[in-house]
């Protein structure tokens, strides 16, 4: 149960970096275009290139690499059972083989792909969490959602639901962690080897942290009419939001990434 507390995502980090200092809105839509060309990459060069430009971004951040790469620890069964599922039920050429078990060369690389998809997907949006702030994150979404107002839709609010789930994250998991500890004082072990026993055990876990998610979002919403907040009022915003050439910069490295993962061949 301590490795929900390794999740970053939600976390904001304030540091003087050039991601940091970008709009909100390239940030938005550069993540979403690399989110979505993770998912459309069929060859591992293109993943492994979208990887190396996460690597990169990290490194410009000024985030700490240590914390920033602690979100995949805790993904890592996941990553270990689609890896496995692949491995083991994908049509193919067989290339090895164990008694009723076998490995398809198809297999192998629908294996790597999913992988590096999974862990493409949490670098970006803890990087994106980590360099936005929680009112540029507002501020953004509310701006590229702009034309669905047309529609009738309900974007501030949207917008408002969705960066207070983000920010409710790294402090849901934080207590999770917490009462964890707590219950294992007691004597509970979510750490043991008997799965019936662990799921048990999440029932003294599970009942206290609904009951402390319902609490707090009583109180944000709480906070929020004490502060006469009103969801499509018209608002003005203390920093204006404009595209500079840092932006232009950062647009035009995701579009060369995104094409070359595409092109690049087997």
């Amino acid at each position: 149960m301590r490795s929900l507390q390794r999740i970053r995502v939600g976390q904001y980090y304030p540091l003087p970096s050039p991601l940091h200092r970008l709009d909100p809105r390239t940030k938005l839509a550069c993540t979403l275009a690399l989110l979505v060309s993770a998912f459309l990459v069929r060859r591992p060069g293109g993943m492994i290139l979208l990887l190396l430009f996460c690597l990169a971004a990290i490194y410009v951040a000024k985030l700490p690499p240590g914390q920033t790469l602690s979100s995949l620890r805790s993904v890592a069964l996941l990553l270990l059972i689609t890896a496995t599922a692949q491995l083991l039920f994908s049509p193919g050429r067989e290339i090895w083989k164990w008694g009723p078990l076998s490995v398809t060369n198809t297999g192998l690389m629908n294996g790597v792909l999913y992988s590096l998809r999974l862990v493409i997907a949490v670098l970006l949006l803890g990087i994106l969490t980590m360099t936005t702030g929680p009112v540029e994150m507002l501020s953004g979404l509310e701006s590229l959602a702009a034309p669905l107002r047309r529609l009738g839709l309900p974007v501030r609010d949207a917008a408002m639901v969705l960066t207070a789930a983000f920010r409710f994250l790294p402090l849901l998991l934080s207590r999770a962690g917490d009462i964890a500890l707590a219950q294992e004082a007691r004597g509970s072990e979510f750490s043991g080897r008997n799965p019936a026993r662990r799921i048990l055990d999440l029932v003294p876990l599970l009942v206290p942290l609904f009951s402390a998610c319902f609490r707090d979002a009583e109180e944000l919403g709480a906070a929020l009419a004490a502060r006469g907040y009103r969801g499509e009022a018209s608002r003005t915003h203390y920093r204006s939001m404009r595209f500079r050439f840092a932006d232009l910069a950062a647009v035009s490295a995701v579009a060369a990434v995104v094409a070359l993962s595409l092109w690049l061949p087997a």
